[in-house]
């Protein structure tokens, strides 16, 4: 079967700017270009106030000083003493959209007027905004010793927009999924540009709190109650040595080895290595004190591995194998003829991780059948399992545990996972009235990711949720939903990716690839060559080797190749009309 690659070039500036791609980048919204206006604004270090100086200038200096959280009693400088002591930065940041008319002459005061970006909660949290929610407030102005202050505490620090990748830094917490296999990230944001060994006590006194709120109980932390680093992370030539206290101590061994790792991944942003002692001794005594990222590698939250990289999909409600992607065969679809998946025609498809096994949505919709892709047991049957209404495509995670969510269409969605090792429990989960259009579950079997209808509308948006437990871990729960609240229309799908979440929608202009953070920042058009098909479906997963796939209007798939270009198969082939999947 004969197939062409249609490649859409690349101007030199573009690949200029795109040869490498940051994990997390600037905060972004959706212009087609997605990048936020250039405002001016630079990171400078926190000056107290000049004599004599108007209240412009006050409450621009004002702003300036809290923006550095290391500056917040210089900040102070510029305030009476009543309001500075009735100041709590530390409780929140609110990110706005910083612009030259925000700030305005009223009355006895100053008047910031501006859209509210985000909020960042006292553990780093990045809490999108709704979208006309506002961060006008009213600095009020009183003279101390004739000199002009502000006389009145904002709720928390500001911090303007084109502050942010020049004051705070994203960083992961590492936490462990319920079953202690794999690592969860938790996504913060803390001061940018501190020496090497503030930043590494910074960093791990967070992982010793535990997880915030997003992750709330589905994730564990090994850490036991009381666990502190003692005064500080001293680095020294790139080694960071975590002296914890004595409670870490009553740790048995293997709980020990999964406590270095989260450190051990947790440093690893800093581009450190971990020395670790409980109460002067070495936390791992048969390992090298200096403790080897590589130790680690398989708690990866990304999920290594050939297998996740191989491409699935239907083709005529037929499962299929996708082969060619890597340039070492024709690109072509391959049936599964040899399992009995085979045996049914299925309107979704879904393969675990590991590539050895899947589900399918069964054509007429009222059935999920499991079971193996190429058996070796030629009497090999696929496992039923009855389902009601509109059933959206299934999950697998790296468990091999299997996420679907049928009755899509009704008041009352039902979310249920089918363990490993057959039994079916189902989730509590309550949507408000809203329409689930689309799940993904990431491979750690904790975070879920849904492309919803909002209640009596016909608009779509993206939100992350997470499997939380119940009465002592009996009963699942999805809750802690977090709306990404990305100036997009149009959404029509999600999924995970290395770098955060891909998003089908529309900015500006047409609908396109974005690429966004976990949660919710940096929303920016997916680097690369811009496509010349609509997208309407994306097929990808965390794994670093994975290429994002994207299904076009027509039915055709498109997939970005490792130099950012687009490639297809053959448009003209009738036969090309595939609904693409990666495992997982």
């Amino acid at each position: 079967m004969r197939r062409r690659l249609l490649v859409v070039l690349v101007s030199v500036a573009m690949l200029a700017g795109c040869a490498a791609v940051p994990t997390k980048g600037a905060i972004r919204y959706g212009d087609r270009q997605g990048s936020a206006p250039d405002l001016g604004g630079v990171g400078v270090e926190a000056k107290p106030p000049r004599p004599n100086v108007d209240a412009m200038a006050i409450v621009s200096g004002f702003l300036e000083a809290m923006s550095d959280s290391q500056a917040y009693d210089v900040a102070r400088q510029y305030m009476t003493p009543q309001a500075a002591g009735d100041w709590k930065p530390e409780s929140q940041t609110v990110v706005y959209d910083q612009r030259p008319e925000s700030l305005t002459r009223k009355g006895d005061g100053i008047q910031l007027t501006a859209r509210k970006i985000a909020t960042i909660g006292e553990r780093g949290e990045w809490i999108p905004a709704p979208e006309k929610a506002r961060a006008d407030f009213f600095f009020k102005l009183k003279k101390v010793d004739n000199q002009l202050r502000v006389d009145s505490a904002p709720p928390g620090a500001y911090l303007g927009s084109n502050q942010v990748d020049l004051k705070l830094a994203p960083r992961d917490l590492y936490f462990f999924n319920q079953s202690r296999e794999l690592l969860v990230p938790d996504p913060v944001y803390l001061p940018q540009n501190l020496p090497s060994g503030q930043a590494a006590t910074q960093l791990i006194q967070e992982l010793l709190k535990g997880p915030t709120g997003r992750l709330g109980n589905g994730v564990v932390s090994i850490a036991p109650p009381g666990t502190e680093v003692q005064v500080s992370v001293p680095v020294d030539l790139g080694v960071a040595t975590v002296a914890l206290n004595d409670t870490a101590g009553s740790l048995r061994d293997q709980e020990r080895r999964l406590l270095a790792a989260q450190i051990v991944w947790t440093l690893n942003q800093l581009n450190l290595r971990a020395k670790i002692t409980v109460g002067g001794a070495p936390l791992l005594p048969d390992e090298p004190d200096v403790l080897p990222f590589a130790n680690f590698s398989q708690y990866d939250p990304q999920v290594p591995g050939g297998s996740v990289t191989r491409l699935y999909g239907l083709l005529k409600e037929a499962p299929q194998r996708i082969v060619g992607l890597d340039g070492a065969s024709d690109i072509a679809p391959q049936p599964l003829n040899a399992g009995p998946l085979a045996e049914h025609k299925a309107q979704s498809f879904a393969v675990t991780l590991t590539g050895d096994a899947g589900a399918i949505v069964t054509a007429d919709g009222d059935r999920v059948l499991y079971g193996p892709l190429e058996p070796t047991d030629k009497d090999a049957k696929a496992t039923p399992i009855e389902v009601d209404g509109k059933t959206l495509p299934p999950s697998f995670d790296r468990q091999d545990n299997l996420w679907f969510l049928d009755k899509a269409d009704s008041d009352k969605p039902r979310l249920r996972v089918r363990d490993h090792d057959g039994p079916i429990r189902t989730v509590q989960t309550d949507f408000n009235g809203d329409t689930p259009v689309a799940l993904r579950m990431a491979p750690d079997g904790v975070r879920a990711l849904l492309v919803m209808r909002q209640k009596g509308t016909t608009q779509n948006y993206v939100q992350t949720a997470t499997i939380q437990t119940e009465t002592g871990g009996k009963d699942l729960v999805l809750g802690a939903f977090r709306p990404l609240r990305l100036a997009l229309t149009n959404i029509t799908d999600a999924a995970w990716n290395k770098q955060g979440i891909i998003v089908i929608g529309s900015g500006t202009s047409g609908r396109q690839v974005w690429l966004v953070n976990t949660d919710g920042s940096s929303l920016q058009l997916l680097p690369g060559s811009t496509p010349d098909f609509t997208p309407v479906r994306v097929a990808s997963n965390p794994n670093k080797d994975t290429l994002p796939v994207i299904q076009d209007d027509d039915g055709h798939i498109h997939w970005l190749s490792k130099d950012l270009l687009w490639v297809s198969m053959d448009a003209d082939n009738n036969q090309s009309v595939i609904i693409p999947t990666y495992p997982g």
